[in-house]
C-alpha cells in the first residue's frame, strides 16, 4: 500500500506517546496531557443538555451560529480595543487546532515560511507541514524568559515569510510575552507585511497582576491578526472541541472554504452553551484560576528544591518547563527512565523541538495530592540518579 510522503511526514506528538505508554501500567502518575483536571462547570453542562434535548440537532452555518459569534464579539472587543463584526471576523471550529490550521491554509501557498518559536507546541509543526509550508525556527531561550526577542524575529524573515506564529501565555514553557515585547514584534509584522496568529487559549489562566495584552490590539495589527482562542482550558471544556478565530474580515470570510470541506460545522447544542458559558462564567473561570495559581506555586518550590533541577516560574498556562541539563541525559531518557522506574510520566523537552532538548514539561493540572506525590517520585528518581553518577 502506497503511503504519501505528507503521511510519512507527520511525527506523532511526544505528549502523546507519554501519555499511551503510561496508559499501559498500572498506577502511574500522568503528567503529560494538557488539559484542566476540573468537571465542566455543570451550569454549561445543563445548558448544552437544554439545546440538545430542545433538538437542536441539526447543521449550523459554516462559520458558527450567530449567538455564539456575537458572544465572542462583546467578550473580546474591549480587550482587542475595536468593535468585531460577529457575522464577518469571527469563525467558530473543532477547537483551537482546526482554527489555526484553517488559518494558515487560507493565508499560505505551498513553499512559504512561517516564524515560530522553539520550542513550540507539538501540532504547530505538523501543521506547517500539511500546508507544504516550512517553519523558519526562532530559539525561545532561557535567558530570554522563553521568549522569541524581536531582533531573532527580524533575522528570520526571507522572501517567502508570509506568517508569524505567536503563543502566549506559552505551552510548554509558560512564558508570557510582556506589552513593549509585542509592540516591537508587532512593528516587525506591519514592516515585512506579515499575517500574525495569536494562539491566545491561556489568556485567562494568567498569574500576573497585568491585565492581558493581546498583539491584535497594537498599531496596524487589527488588519493582519488572527487571535485564535477555545473553551477547552479556561472552562475546562477540552473533550467539547469548540474553539474560534477573531480576525480581519478579508481573511476570517475565507476561512469557512477549508473548514467546509474539513468538518462543515461544529456541534450545534456546544456552541449553544460556549455563548451561555461566555456571558454567564467569569466566576468560574477566576475560581480555577485561582487554583491553578496554588498549583504552580506548589509545584515550582517542590521541583526547585530538588538537587540539580531546576525550572522557570510559569507566567501562565498550567506547564512547568524544567531544566535537566545538569544530568547529561538526553530528555527522553529521563522521561522513560522515570516511567519505568517511578511509575511517573512527563514529556521530554525534545518533542517540543531542538530547543527543547535539555528540560522536560510537567503538567499541573492535577489535584495537590498528586502534585506532591509526583514531587516525591520525582525527588527519589533523580536522588538514585545522582548516585549512579
Amino acid at each position: 500500500m502506497q503511503i504519501s510522503e505528507l503521511a510519512q511526514s507527520i511525527t506523532k506528538s511526544k505528549i502523546r506517546v507519554m501519555y499511551d505508554l503510561a496508559g499501559k501500567k498500572e498506577n502511574v502518575l500522568s503528567f503529560t496531557v494538557g488539559e484542566p483536571d476540573f468537571m465542566t462547570p455543570k451550569p454549561i453542562i445543563d445548558k448544552a443538555n437544554e439545546y440538545l434535548s430542545k433538538g437542536y440537532t441539526k447543521y449550523t452555518p459554516n462559520p458558527g451560529i450567530l449567538e455564539l459569534r456575537e458572544a465572542i464579539a462583546e467578550k473580546f472587543g474591549p480587550e482587542l480595543k475595536r468593535r468585531i463584526d460577529p457575522e464577518t471576523e469571527i469563525i467558530v471550529t473543532v477547537g483551537a487546532t482546526e482554527a489555526i490550521l484553517v488559518a494558515m491554509q487560507t493565508v499560505m501557498n505551498p513553499g512559504d515560511n512561517i516564524i515560530l518559536a522553539d520550542p513550540y507546541f507539538t501540532s504547530y509543526i505538523n501543521q506547517i507541514k500539511i500546508c507544504h509550508c516550512s517553519a523558519n525556527l526562532v530559539p525561545a531561550r532561557e535567558e530570554n524568559a522563553f521568549c522569541m526577542t524581536a531582533e531573532d524575529i527580524e533575522a528570520a524573515v526571507n522572501g517567502r515569510t508570509r506568517m508569524l506564529l505567536l503563543n502566549s501565555p506559552c505551552n510548554p514553557t509558560g512564558a508570557e510575552y510582556s506589552a513593549e515585547e509585542l509592540e516591537q514584534i508587532a512593528r516587525i509584522a506591519v514592516k515585512y507585511d506579515l499575517v500574525v496568529i495569536s494562539d491566545e487559549v491561556y489568556n485567562t489562566i494568567r498569574f500576573g497582576d497585568e491585565p492581558y495584552v493581546s498583539i491584535a490590539a497594537m498599531p496596524g495589527m487589527a488588519e493582519r491578526t488572527i487571535v485564535v482562542n477555545a473553551f477547552s482550558k479556561s472552562y475546562a471544556m477540552p473533550g467539547w472541541r469548540l474553539g474560534y478565530a477573531i480576525g480581519p474580515a478579508e481573511l476570517i470570510t475565507m476561512m469557512p472554504k477549508t473548514h467546509d470541506v474539513t468538518v462543515a460545522c461544529v456541534n450545534a447544542p456546544h456552541q449553544y452553551a460556549g455563548a451561555w458559558a461566555l456571558r454567564n462564567c467569569d466566576g468560574e473561570v477566576a475560581g480555577m484560576r485561582e487554583i491553578f495559581r496554588k498549583r504552580r506555586d506548589l509545584i515550582v518550590e517542590g521541583v526547585n528544591a530538588i538537587p540539580g533541577l531546576k525550572c522557570f516560574k510559569p507566567k501562565g498556562a498550567f506547564y512547568l518547563w524544567i531544566n535537566i541539563k545538569e544530568f547529561g541525559a538526553s530528555s527522553e531518557e529521563f522521561c522513560f527512565d522515570l516511567l519505568e522506574e517511578q511509575n511517573m510520566a512527563i514529556v521530554p523537552g525534545s518533542g517540543f523541538g531542538a530547543y527543547g532538548e535539555g528540560y522536560v514539561r510537567m503538567t499541573y493540572a492535577a489535584d495537590e495530592e498528586t502534585i506532591r506525590e509526583g514531587i516525591r517520585r520525582l525527588s527519589v528518581f533523580v536522588n538514585n540518579l545522582q548516585r549512579r553518577r
